[in-house]
This record gives structure tokens, C-alpha cells and sequence, in this order.
């Protein structure tokens, strides 16, 4: 299968295409490198060339944007004609917007919801029946919320002493206050919200397939029959996806904070739907995950 794949990977597609399958993180940070340099070469040039050249810094950064916008224009013309066929009126709107975007609002919803449910003290959602999973025993996760709300709590007393210091003026100092209370109580709302959802922190193993959960990041269910191979990740993600041809796009890192350990590796003929970041992800190639007992797992599913 994995030679499939690379022979797949191999062939260069179209410029829109592979301007499609492009993450938007590479978007971005491609983005920011121009800008960047080109806010280097200006300072180097001389004066009058550099103000000449001036409206091309934030121009150019802004162009790999549009081009990345314009090339899923064939994606929302084909979400447009799927929710006209459903006659889903209401979601016409976010079929034109990208769905990284519609998947961050869902997201934030979810976690305010949680955040809800933690203020309520709401029973967790009972864990399906099967073999479970952890990935909160020996991970750093537990750690990373402590750190957050630590940084959170602290972040109040030093804006209040610091913004004084800064701001003369009584009004902007006023407004950054309140903008900096916002941002404590919406994070606070998060990590919270996110705290609650994740809950025991398990993927349960049955006899028919892997049910994926991690919070509001990551939900589905592997059927058994779409899982190739299980085996331990012993290097980044990266340099696993060069060594075996597999473009980045094809695969999803399912992990709360950590970096992944175990690698499921799924069949062309057997489709996998899962959730990530509120964002449906179909066509997978491999899934990368962190559990505390990888090699458990593995063994877990060639028993199956």
C-alpha cells in the first residue's frame, strides 16, 4: 500500500491542485517568511528605492493568500451545489467560506459548551464499551492546562501594574484593560472548556474499529477493516511522511499536546471520516497519534 501511495505522491499535479492540497499552516508561514525578507531587502536598499518598493511588502504576502483562496474556488462551487441540492438554506453562506475558518467557529463553540458543562459540573459522557486507550497518563497534558491557568491568573495582576507604566493616557489605558480581561476570561473559557471535553482522555479499541476521541479536536471512528498496519513512531512526523512518499495533507496528527508516538496506516478501499478542528477530513493515508502504551495498542490490533 505504501508504495501505492508514493507512486501517488510522486506525480506532480497541477499547479491549482497542489496549490489546493497545500496546508494553509504552509500558506502562512510561507507568508510571513516573505514578509520578512522583504522587510529586510528594504531596509538594505537605498532610501528612495525602498519607499518606491514599499506597497509591495505587505502586497505580496497578501497575494499568496488570494491564490490560495481562489484555487478552492472549485471546492465552494461544489459545497454551493450540495447544500442547493439539500435545500440546507442556512448553511449557503459558510459553503464559500473556508472550511479551516467554519471549523475554528465549531471548534469555539464546542468549547464554550464544555466550559458549560464544567461550570455545571455535568457528568462526563460514558465511554464506549470496548479496550481503552489513554493519552493523559504520561502525557504532558494535565501539565500544559496547569501552565495556562497559571499564566492566565498571573497575566491579570502584571497588566494591571504594567499598562500604567505605558499608557498616559486614562482612556487607551481603560480600554486595554477591559481588551486584556477579555482575552484572560475567553482563554480561561477555553482551556477550561477544552479540560472538560477531553475528559478521561481514551480511545476505545473494540472488535469493530477505533473510536478517536480528543475533545473538540478530534473525533471519529477507524473501522478495522480500513487499518492497514499499527506500529511506534520513533521520529517527527515530518521526516516519517518524506521517507515514505505521503504528502502532509494526506495525514492527521490526533494528539492532545504531545508529540505522536504511533502511526495507524489506513487502506485506499476502505474510506475513514473523522473530525479534526471541526473540519470533516476524508481520503486519509495515515492517522498519528499519542497513547501512552503504543506498542499495547499495536498489539491490540493485530490480535483483532
Amino acid at each position: 500500500m505504501l508504495w501505492t501511495r508514493q507512486r501517488q505522491s510522486a506525480m506532480t499535479p497541477a499547479f491549482p491542485l497542489r496549490l489546493r492540497r497545500t496546508p494553509w499552516t504552509t500558506v502562512i508561514r510561507n507568508a510571513w517568511l516573505a514578509l520578512l525578507s522583504l522587510a529586510i531587502v528594504l531596509v538594505v536598499l537605498p532610501a528612495w528605492l525602498g519607499h518606491a518598493l514599499k506597497p509591495w511588502l505587505f502586497a505580496v504576502p497578501l497575494a499568496m493568500f488570494v491564490a490560495k483562496d481562489l484555487a478552492h474556488v472549485p471546492d465552494a462551487l461544489a459545497r454551493t451545489r450540495a447544500v442547493l441540492a439539500a435545500r440546507r438554506w442556512r448553511s449557503l453562506p459558510a459553503a464559500w467560506l473556508p472550511p479551516e475558518l467554519v471549523g475554528l467557529i465549531r471548534t469555539d463553540r464546542a468549547l464554550r459548551r464544555g466550559f458549560l458543562h464544567w461550570l455545571l459540573r455535568r457528568p462526563q459522557p460514558a465511554t464506549p464499551a470496548g479496550r481503552a486507550f489513554g493519552y493523559l497518563g504520561q502525557g504532558a497534558y494535565r501539565t500544559g492546562v496547569a501552565i495556562a491557568l497559571f499564566c492566565i491568573f498571573v497575566e491579570i495582576p502584571l497588566d494591571a501594574a504594567i499598562v500604567p507604566l505605558l499608557v498616559r493616557d486614562h482612556g487607551a489605558a481603560h480600554m486595554l484593560h477591559g481588551l486584556m480581561a477579555v482575552a484572560c476570561l475567553s482563554s480561561l473559557v477555553w482551556v477550561l472548556g477544552d479540560r472538560w471535553l477531553v475528559g478521561a482522555g481514551q480511545h476505545v479499541l473494540d472488535d469493530d474499529g477505533l473510536r478517536l476521541r480528543i475533545g473538540a479536536r478530534t473525533d471519529g471512528w477507524i473501522p478495522r477493516a480500513a487499518i492497514a498496519a499499527c506500529a511506534r513512531l520513533n521520529e517527527p512526523v515530518p521526516a516519517w511522511c518524506r521517507r515514505h512518499g505521503i504528502a502532509p495533507i494526506d495525514t492527521l496528527i490526533a494528539s492532545p499536546l504531545d508529540k505522536p508516538n504511533t502511526v495507524l496506516i489506513l487502506k485506499d478501499d476502505c474510506p475513514v471520516r473523522l473530525t479534526h478542528w471541526g473540519v470533516p477530513r476524508e481520503g486519509l493515508a495515515c492517522v498519528f497519534l499519542y497513547v501512552d502504551r503504543p506498542d499495547a495498542l499495536a498489539a491490540a490490533l493485530r490480535e483483532l
